[in-house]
Formats: C-alpha cells, structure tokens, sequence
C-alpha cells in the first residue's frame, strides 16, 4: 500500500527485500540462533554488516559499507534508478574501508585503514573510485613523503597530514583537502585548506592570506572559503570574508571555555551565515549572524530545550538553501525548514514503528525520487529502507546487526536526577528485556569518557544492552561536567574530579535505589578513559556505595596527565584547558592529590578490576602499571588485563570480547553473591 499524504501518512508497506550484496557475510537467521541463555557476547561486539549508507547527488544511486568474506569492510554500490543488484566496488585484503562520500553522482571518495590501534607507514589512505568501479585512484598515502627516490617526477599524492575535509557537488568531481601543521613540540599550528581534483590529483591552496592559527574552515555553496576559526594563546578568533577577493576581518574574540562567543556553522548562497552559541541559562542553539554587527541575533532559529544542539546539516546543493538539520535530543531527530520535506518527515514518521528515530538520506533532497530511511530504537540498532518519493512505498535493504533480536533487549528511558545540591543531572536507565516491574535489581552505573563530551541517548548502545542483556540494571548518568546538556551542567564539572562528579554517581544509585529499580547492596561502577577514573576513584570518594569498581584505559593520577611527555595530551591544553576544568598543578596541588586514586589507593576496600592498552597514548600504561602496583602493594584486590596490541580503546574484536567475557565473570563474582 503506497504511502498517502493526504491521508495523512497512516501506513506504509514494505515491498520486500533487497538480495544479499556480492560476497557479502550473510548472518544466520535468528531463529536458527535461539538458545538457553544470554546471546552471546560477540552478538554486541561484532561491527555491523551494513554501515554508512549514502545517496548520490542525484538519488540514482546509493553507496553502503558492507563486510565481504574476507571479514573486510568493502564499498557496495546499487543502482536505485531502476533498482538493481548491489555490486562491490572497492576494497582491500589487508585494509577496511571506514567511510564513503559521493563527490558527483558517478564518482565516490573513501577512507582505509590498517586494522589496529596503530597504523604501519602505508598502511591507510584517502581514494577515489568511479560508481562501477573504474579509474581507482589514491589522493592521500599515510606516509611523511610520497616522492620517489632518485626520481625528479613529484608525485601527486599527498603525504600524511594531509585529510579529507568537504566534497563538492559541482560537477568536478574535485573535493576539498586540509593539512595539519604542528609545531617543533607536536601541537597543531594551523589548518591548510586546499582544492584536490580526483581525477588528474590536481592540487589547489586556498589558504593565502589565513590569519595564524586557523584551524577549521568554513565554505558557501560556491566552494570559497567564507569563515574560519583561528586560536592563539588560549583564545579563539572568529574572521569573515565577505567576497573571494576581500581580506579576512575578524568579527569575534573570545575564550572558548566560556560562554558569549559562536561558532560559525553554515554559510549559504544568500549571504546569510549560520552560527551556534550558548546564550546564559540556555543550551546551545542555532542563531542567524547579523551581517552589520557580526554578532549572532537575539532570537534563536532552532533551539531544542534540555539539550545543546549540535546539529548535521542538509542543504540544497544547487541554490545552497538550508533544508534541514539532523540533531541529538532524547534520541536521533530531525527538523526539516523545508515544509515539503518536513511533511514527508512526519509521514514516515507515522508509518514505520512508535519510538523509532528515523533519519532520511538523500542527495538533492528537493528533487530526489529515491530516500534512504535509516531506522532505529533503543532495541533495534538500525534498519536501512528505501523509499521511492513517486510510488509512495518502502523496501527494506537490510538491518545493521541481523543478529540482534528487539525481544532481547532492555528498554531504555531518561530521567532528570536532582543531585545533593540541586542540579539537574541527566540520566539513561536501561532495564534488561523480561524483569519483573518493582524489582530490585543488581546494577552497574556506567561512566562515560571525556568527561567532556555528551554520554549517552536513547538509541541502541551495545554496551549497556550486554550488561542488561547479563541481568544488570545500567545506569548512564550524565554527571557535571558532561556537555549537550547546556553550560550550567557543564561549568558545574570545572575542577570537581574526584569531589562532586563523585557524589553525582552516588545520587543516581540512591535515586534508583528509592525507586525500587537498583538493588543498593548490589552496585559496581564501569568505565573507560575518564569514566575508569571515575570508576577507581568511586571507592574512594563515596565508600559503601559501590561493591567493585572495573576500569579500562582508566586516568589514575591527575599529576601524571601533566608529567607524561608522550601522552598525546597538546601542551597548549596543558597551559590553558587542563588548569580551568581540572586544576592547576602548582595552585591546586592539594586538591588534585585528595582526587588522586594511585595516592589514596589504600582507602578502596572494594575488588578492582584494571584493563589498560599497551599503545595508549592518550592515557599511557604507566597510570594502570603504577596504580596496580601500590594496590597490590596495600593488599588491595585487583585483576591485571593487558591488551598489548591495543590503544585508547578496542580496535581488534578479539581483545573487545575478552573483555567483555573478564567484566562478565568479574560482575558476576561481585554482585551475584551475599553482600
């Protein structure tokens, strides 16, 4: 049944699906998966089988990631206009394509990288591949020089530090490049931008006469660079230019930490220029600059109460209209200016499943017959459909994780948790899928990194999906500090580490507690990166809250986040960011020493379980070896996991499951038994 807007969009049908992608892994069907039991822990581990889908400018085609037999990711192409069967068009048997971009509607860039957390010299690189397949050409190489010795031919393709920065859809099939340049200690001194032909690799600067320190451009819709943000000295610089042939003039100064400056966002055919700024007691909303005074107007054009917005935009390529903007409220959402568009929004909406998210994918919005619908929930990772805009209809092309079954997942919601002081704290609960209502549960508060940076939705997380999927109510606090929730949570963090982010963990477990959701003799506290400071820290901090704590990548002195010198920690946010929002090392020597978990360790009373990478850089293994040291060395219970081959994170599926199945077994030892 076609889709009628004017019935309203009531419903919708699904034509049917589309056939498997050449040498693509097919999973098993689900039926044949059932058994006793949790799914397993690779059904949350593994990467999805379909990713990144894209539309053409035109709409004729869609391009998607797909895993061949090989376990590799591989770029898929399908004709839409008739639709035909997908074919694979690019890949590698010793690489994984992680990201694909149509440049014109016959033509595609990608990105490729050497499984791992670090990449050999040669090991990754930028292409460019027609939609069939052809004229595969490399435009950037992760090497320091492309030239060859004992030649005076000059290799067209660029060296590392260069990246992809824009497409075009003008016809060219030419995208848009940007060079970092750092200076003699590392830190990033400025952003060249540049014009790159696909085709011959063609290269065009267009960063004469860039005020120093520039490190983010933004273009219009003709291609020229319109505004750029520069920094220096802990400040940031706003310029505008208001023509190709006019010089840069700056139009604001600010300090980034804080609230008053913008950052320009949109640039369209028009002359009207788009920004995001913070306004005080607001979140972050979307604002028209005011060309006569260079400041963002009064009135917000699109604002989104609780939550700063941060949106994607869409745009008209051809009279470089905005359309629309994709954002992060409570879930994935959408806002369409083009009313058009926002019906047909609202009609999918109305079509496919209650408390779904679903975004439309699309080349030239206005014009296109063919949308992709990406669909999703808090149980259903993503779905892709494909909607035909003139039949009115729906054919599903595939989900992203055919494995995981929605009756298995726990349902996730959000809540606004008081803490002891009265702010408003942010909270993600997800209740395994089948638990008894008013039951107590044994619960694991999970902490995100950053920590500044925002946590959590209401979208699948595979991560607390596993730990409810073992039986665990998970609770994802959004604790002061965190950002996407407007500048008040996120001032409130400046210099708490160890004192007030702590007691907002604790306030969240009682909050649970007094709703008979958590079990609070049965709590463990998880985290990686910040959040396995945090998690080491808790112990500490808030005793008798937490009966185990678990922490992988996890900062375990403030003072050595200062003293490693091959941390990739800039020694700019060590002068300028680090002092605001953490402490000062001279100044707050003390404070930083009381929120120190390798100094107090002999205070935890509680198993400890301590994972680390032996290739972070970011939080380098000295903070995990120092810190299990002086606890065995205070008869502090701790397990030791090392994952050699592994930096700040997970690269390689293996060491994720290990993981996985060690905090399964550790929760179960610490929660499952007499508290």
């Amino acid at each position: 049944m076609p889709i009628d807007d004017r019935g309203g969009w009531m419903r919708a049908l699904r034509a049917g699906a589309v056939a498997a992608l050449m040498g693509a892994t097919l999973s098993a069907p689900l039926a044949a998966q059932a058994a006793a039991g949790p799914p397993p822990v690779e059904h949350y581990t593994r990467l999805p089988e379909i990713d990144d889908v894209t539309v053409s400018p035109s709409g004729k085609r869609l391009a998607l990631l797909v895993f061949g037999p090989d376990g590799r990711r591989r770029v898929g192409v399908m004709d839409l206009d008739p639709v035909g069967r997908p074919r694979i068009v690019a890949g590698f048997g010793d690489a994984d394509i992680n990201e694909v971009q149509w440049v014109s509607d016959d033509r595609l860039v990608f990105e490729a990288h050497e499984p791992g957390a670090e990449v050999r010299q040669g090991g990754a690189g930028t292409f460019a591949v027609d939609h069939d397949g052809t004229r595969q050409r490399q435009l950037i190489a992760w090497r320091h020089s492309t030239a060859r010795v004992g030649s005076h031919v000059v290799s067209r393709v660029l060296p590392y530090g260069w990246d992809l920065h824009s497409v075009t859809d003008d016809g060219s099939g030419d995208v848009f490049v940007q060079q970092r340049v750092h200076d003699a200690v590392g830190d990033l001194e400025r952003v060249q931008l540049a014009r790159l032909s696909t085709l011959t690799g063609e290269l065009t600067p267009l960063s004469l006469g860039a005020p120093p320190g520039t490190f983010r451009w933004l273009l219009d819709p003709q291609g020229e660079p319109r505004l750029l943000i520069a920094q220096h000295e802990g400040r940031r610089q706003v310029y505008r230019r208001r023509d190709a042939s006019a010089d840069w003039e700056k139009i604001a100064d600010y300090e980034p930490l804080l609230e008053g400056g913008f950052l320009p966002w949109h640039a369209g055919a028009d002359g009207r220029i788009w920004v995001l700024s913070r306004r005080s007691g607001q979140g972050q909303a979307l604002y028209e600059l005011d060309p006569a005074s260079g400041r963002a107007k009064a009135e917000a054009a699109l604002a989104v109460p609780g939550f700063d917005l941060r949106p994607t935009k869409v745009i008209d390529p051809v009279g470089g209209r905005l359309l629309g903007v994709h954002f992060v409220a409570d879930r994935p959402r959408s806002y369409w200016f083009d009313e058009t568009l926002q019906r047909l929004q609202l009609g999918i909406d109305a079509a496919l499943p209650a408390g779904r998210s679903n975004r439309l994918l699309c080349g030239r919005c206005t014009t296109s017959r063919w949308f992709v619908v990406r669909s999703s929930s808090d149980r259903l990772p993503a779905e892709y459909l494909l909607f035909d805009r003139e039949k009115g209809t729906l054919l599903a092309l595939g989900t992203a994780r055919p494995w995981i079954d929605e009756a298995t997942q726990g349902r996730r919601s959000l809540h606004r948790v008081p803490a002891r002081d009265g702010l408003s704290l942010p909270l993600y609960v997800t209740r395994p899928a089948g638990a008894a209502e008013d039951t107590p549960l044994p619960a694991v508060v999970l902490v995100h990194g950053g920590p500044w940076v925002r946590g959590a939705d209401l979208g699948w997380s595979a991560q607390a999906q596993f730990l409810a999927s073992r039986g665990y109510l998970v609770l994802e606090p959004e604790f002061r500090g965190s950002e996407g929730y407007g500048f008040e949570l996120f001032q409130a963090g400046w210099k708490e580490w160890g004192r007030a982010m702590q007691t907002d963990l604790e306030d969240v477990v009682r909050w649970a507690a007094q709703r008979r959701l958590a079990d609070p003799a049965r709590v463990c506290v998880v985290g990686a990166s910040y959040g396995g400071y945090a998690a080491l820290m808790a112990p500490i901090a808030t005793p008798g809250t937490f009966r185990c704590a678990a922490s992988f990548a996890g900062v375990t002195d403030i003072s050595l986040m200062y003293d490693i010198s091959w941390s990739d920690i800039s020694e700019a946010a060590r002068q300028y960011s680090m002092p605001v929002l953490i402490g000062a090392r001279q100044a707050d020597a003390e404070r930083l020493d009381a929120a120190s978990p390798l100094k107090r360790v002999a205070e935890i009373k509680v198993p400890l379980l301590v994972a680390h990478g032996g290739l972070d850089r970011r939080v380098p293994i000295a903070h995990a070896r120092a810190f299990v040291e002086a606890a065995r060395r205070a008869g502090v219970p701790v397990q030791e996991l090392t994952y050699p081959d592994e930096g700040h994170g997970f690269f390689r599926p293996a060491n994720r499951v290990d993981y996985y199945r060690r905090l399964e077994e550790f929760l179960a030892r610490s929660l499952r038994g007499a508290p």
